[in-house]
């Protein structure tokens, strides 16, 4: 009979929604009788940490010095005989590196390309004895990883899953309604976190330029940022507050993409590939600047339409005449919902991710079975 592994998930509260998402699936879905799994917060719940409906050991910060986190840690991981630590961030990474004489094998999920950097120098502080993997969410953070420094075999591609049922269950609920979103309205959907480099400049401009041809357009802004408040400031400056829907942190991004008439991801940086696959499932157009991460998924006129990157208002031209078009992309829709399931299991990333601990743990190469 198998053993039981014990599983410490280890996070903090910069964690994006499409992390917590992912941390939540495992939670719900991964065997409990093979799988016993604890959550560990490095400092107070906060942002997307704090809607993980589960407990959590909250460990406290000290002196504002991330190392400080190793020893509580280090006490924690013995206390609760984990067999693997499971990282969801770039700190939580940091500090189970640093927490050095705990031989237990660190599994980290890395999400963001933007990020290759700072993990790559994580996983060579801890050197490949330490026994670190990371899942990676798209092809292009492994290749990241790799060129900077991380050993290949120490990195491996596990794309993230969809809940099929909980998309359709949100486009017939009155989400819409809720949010003071009629029928007539074309809801347009920025991404999360608004970001000076997410392009959320750019989609409001876009959706401002296009209200004055179809008055009823808007975009729904996620979260709660600096650049939120900016944006806010800029629709009241131009005396055009109706243009921007503002949920705060009221709604969960996955529910906000099913009631979307289309997505707008004019990014100048990487974005979230979450989000993207989301969209795709839910037959929600995508409208995209050409980045890397987009490029993975996206193909221009197949399934999204895809724009250069430009200075902002350009780009927000480009978006607003895109914008009007969305409804001839009936065709482009379907295929990219039909990509979506083929791309995104939930049932394989979570068989995957099992097989990603139990190679770890039996020392076997990260990718075999994979």
């Amino acid at each position: 009979m198998k053993r039981t592994i014990r599983v410490l998930h280890l996070f903090d509260s910069t964690i994006g929604w499409d992390q917590r998402l992912a941390l939540e699936q495992l939670l719900a879905r991964l065997p409990a009788e093979r799988y016993e799994q604890r959550l560990v917060s490095l400092g107070s719940l906060s942002g997307e940490a704090a809607r993980i409906d589960a407990p959590v050991r909250v460990v406290p910060r000290r002196l504002g010095w991330d190392v400080l986190f190793a020893p509580a840690l280090r006490q924690l991981v013995r206390h609760l005989e984990a067999d693997i630590v499971h990282t969801w961030s770039r700190r939580a990474t940091g500090v189970a590196v640093s927490t050095g004489q705990v031989r237990v094998p660190i599994v980290a999920s890395v999400f963001d390309s933007a990020l290759a950097d700072a993990y790559a120098k994580r996983f060579r502080a801890g050197g490949r004895a330490a026994s670190i993997a990371a899942i990676c969410a798209t092809e292009l953070v492994r290749r990241r990883l790799v060129e900077r420094g991380v050993h290949p075999d120490d990195a491996v591609l596990v794309r993230p899953g969809l809940d099929f049922a909980t998309i359709n269950r949100t486009a017939k609920s009155d989400l819409r309604a809720r949010l003071g979103l009629g029928r007539e309205m074309a809801v347009m959907l920025a991404s999360q976190p608004a970001t000076r480099g997410g392009g959320q400049f750019s989609a409001f401009w876009a959706t401002a330029v296009r209200s004055f041809l179809e008055p009823n357009a808007c975009l729904v802004l996620p979260g709660c940022s600096r650049e939120v408040s900016r944006l806010r400031r800029l629709a009241g400056a131009l005396q055009q507050p109706e243009v921007l829907i503002l949920p705060g942190d009221g709604y969960r991004y996955e529910e906000l993409i099913a009631v979307a008439d289309a997505m707008l991801l004019p990014a100048v940086t990487e974005t979230s590939v979450t989000a993207i696959a989301w969209a795709m499932a839910a037959g929600v157009p995508i409208i995209a600047s050409v980045t890397r991460a987009t490029t993975e998924l996206l193909t221009h006129n197949h399934n999204a339409f895809l724009i250069k990157p430009d200075a902002p208002r350009r780009l927000a031209m480009r978006f607003a005449d895109a914008i009007g078009k969305r409804r001839q992309w009936s065709k482009q829709t379907e295929i990219a919902r039909c990509q979506a399931y083929d791309m995104f299991s939930l049932h394989r990333c979570i068989a995957q991710t099992q097989r990603v601990y139990e190679n770890v743990l039996d020392a076997r190469p990260l990718s075999d079975g994979i």
